[in-house]
């Protein structure tokens, strides 16, 4: 009986064990399941490139045909990152191939696992003239999941797929330049300031050795990184949608996005609870932990970005403000920010954590593990509320 030569072999195996690496199996699958979003972006690319050829505003095409261009790209974007992170370990450690640390494992299987609901909404977009999106967009990245320190192959993968994304978002604003028809001056401004910011992450972060850089170094690198990928992720569903770059609240399933630290209208109290906001104003304690909160948040975008969900699920009837028995409001959870207690109204996913009818849960921001040498701490918190007079202004 002859060997699969895939196979993973004992000594492979071995290695593999020593070093705490699991199979790679399940990741595995999902790369080779990606040949269906890839086809299906070369297929939906073609056809915005015979629009375009044809002088067609992107602007003015209908609704389901723009939201199968957003679908298509974020699922492209989305097997680009695991495909990445699969291949810069099997590249970094070639001893081990068929094995993944279990960090990189969670991570490659974050990404992969929302590219067949985009391919599908891709798919029902393309079928239904009366298509309209079950989700927020711009959608989110999934979580990255949080590793100290973070493995060079990580890094490598999140530079490959970073360089990728780009070239691809450049390509998409420049695809939107030549459909305005001189038309959309704003929109392509803002579009044009998006990819400058990515562009200028994503050459920063290229520039510095993230393999001789200190522990310091390392993590801006890492960060720098990040912000190029989410970014891109972001511009390249603008592109597709124009209508979410001024006026998101028209495109049905469009997702606001409030103010963010240094924009105009930006308000540092955004993500406490509203009922007792005046009185967290009046706290000079309180005013203090929300001015550390912010300077400490290493990405505010994310932050702004997961409350502009709440904000849209608030105004879509998916969520509440949770109240008690009697009808009465529960309030806000104890540490700063004071973020309200909401109650699912529906089953619904946000932020990328899914909740069940009548769950309750707080949008949980903290930077108070930091000085401790943890992550800053940016999550639903779910679980069953109740009043307390406990105060944490979390600013230790």
């Amino acid at each position: 009986m002859s060997q699969n030569p895939s196979a993973p072999s004992l000594m492979m195996r071995v290695r593999a064990s020593l070093v705490g690496e699991v199979s790679a199996a399940t990741v595995e699958s999902y790369q080779h399941a990606g040949g269906a979003a890839f086809d299906l972006y070369v297929g939906v690319e073609q056809r915005r490139g015979e629009l375009i050829e044809a002088r067609t505003d992107l602007w003015d095409l209908d609704y389901p045909t723009r939201a199968c261009f957003l679908c298509c790209w974020n699922a492209f974007a989305l097997q680009t990152l695991g495909d990445a992170f699969l291949k810069a370990d099997y590249t970094a450690d070639p001893k081990t191939v068929g094995f993944l640390p279990r960090v990189t494992e969670r991570q490659a299987l974050a990404f992969y696992s929302e590219v067949e609901p985009w391919v599908s909404r891709a798919h029902q977009a393309q079928s239904n003239p009366g298509y309209r999106f079950d989700v927020m967009v711009p959608a989110l990245l999934p979580p990255w999941v949080d590793v100290d320190p973070c493995p060079h192959a990580h890094l490598d993968a999140m530079l490959a797929a970073c360089a990728a994304m780009r070239e691809h978002a450049e390509l998409a604003v420049a695809d939107a330049e030549r459909a305005a028809v001189g038309r959309h001056s704003e929109d392509l401004d803002r579009l044009r300031q998006a990819l400058a910011m990515v562009t200028s992450a994503a050459d920063h972060a290229a520039s510095l050795d993230h393999h001789t850089a200190p522990r310091e170094l390392h993590e801006r690198i890492e960060q720098a990184i990040k912000d190029a990928i989410e970014g891109a992720y972001r511009l390249g569903q603008l592109a597709a949608m124009p209508q979410l770059i001024s006026n998101p609240a028209s495109v049905p399933g469009g997702r606001p996005l409030i103010p963010g630290p240094g924009e105009p209208g930006f308000d540092p109290w955004c993500l406490t609870d509203p009922q007792s906001r005046s009185h967290w104003q009046n706290d000079r304690d309180a005013q203090r932990a929300m001015t550390l909160l912010w300077q400490r948040d290493p990405d505010a975008h994310r932050t702004i970005s997961v409350q502009s969900d709440l904000e849209a699920a608030l105004a879509a009837g998916n969520i509440r403000y949770a109240t008690d028995r009697a009808g009465n409001w529960l309030g806000n959870y104890y540490c700063c920010p004071w973020s309200p207690i909401y109650t699912a109204v529906r089953a619904t996913t946000i932020a990328g954590t899914p909740l069940r009818q009548g769950q309750q849960f707080a949008f949980d921001v903290s930077a108070e593990d930091m000085s401790r040498g943890g992550p800053f701490k940016r999550e639903l918190l779910l679980g069953d509320f109740s009043p307390t007079d406990q105060i944490d202004y979390c600013d230790e």
